[in-house]
């Protein structure tokens, strides 16, 4: 599963509420499971639903049919694998991420589709190991400015049309992925291929769109 078009996040300290917020900028629909009864986490653009995250009846309230990744992120590596574990019996077909304290990560691979190690990487890490390989954010890049590694989906606004006309102001197509080829104004996006895409945060949900398809609801 990529590019998901519902996120489930179990965790609502530093490192759930800011890859939940990087979703919400890029349009996807997200939920934040949230275990304070009395606020906690609170966002417009995110739908929080509060409860113990390794309760069965409180992952249903979360879950839906549109759901495609459950990032079990709390700052407790046993709580995220009974989460992960208990997402995937509930929903079969569901992809699981794990934060995981623990270097020997590997060792949970049956138990979880992944693991995001926090200590050594970065929140656009954990955005990535939630959205898949259809498209990833440069790591490495600092401040505002994020780079993305886009494949063009067949059936994309952008598939066909010419840099120039494809993507939105405040974002820029560097080059063919890999950096092998260049791209210029009027170079046309080939289907099926993947760019380096350099975007101004607020309107990397509007690149994703026009590269990927329609925006989910």
């Amino acid at each position: 599963m990529t590019d998901t078009e519902h996120v489930v996040i179990a965790g609502s300290g530093r490192v759930g509420h800011r890859v939940a917020e990087h979703f919400a900028d890029r349009g996807r629909s997200v939920t934040v499971i949230d275990p304070d009864p009395t606020g906690g986490f609170e966002s417009d653009d995110v739908e929080v639903v509060r409860g113990d995250a390794t309760k069965p009846s409180v992952l249903e309230d979360a879950i839906t049919e549109r759901t495609g990744v459950v990032g079990a992120l709390t700052d407790k590596e046993d709580t995220n694998l009974v989460v992960c574990m208990a997402a995937k019996r509930y929903a079969t077909g569901l992809r699981t991420v794990a934060r995981i304290e623990d270097r020997a990560g590997d060792e949970y691979d049956e138990y979880v589709d992944e693991v995001y190690f926090p200590e050594r990487a970065s929140i656009r890490a954990a955005v990535n190991a939630l959205t898949g390989s259809d498209v990833r954010t440069i790591e490495e890049v600092t401040g505002e400015l994020e780079v993305l590694d886009v494949r063009i989906d067949y059936d994309a606004p952008a598939a066909g049309e010419v840099v120039a006309d494809a993507l939105p102001e405040g974002s820029v197509v560097i080059a063919e992925s890999g950096g092998h080829v260049a791209v210029q104004h009027s170079t046309k996006l080939v289907e099926g291929r993947r760019y380096l895409i350099a975007a101004d945060r607020d309107v990397v949900g509007d690149v994703i769109e026009q590269c990927r398809g329609e925006r989910p609801s």
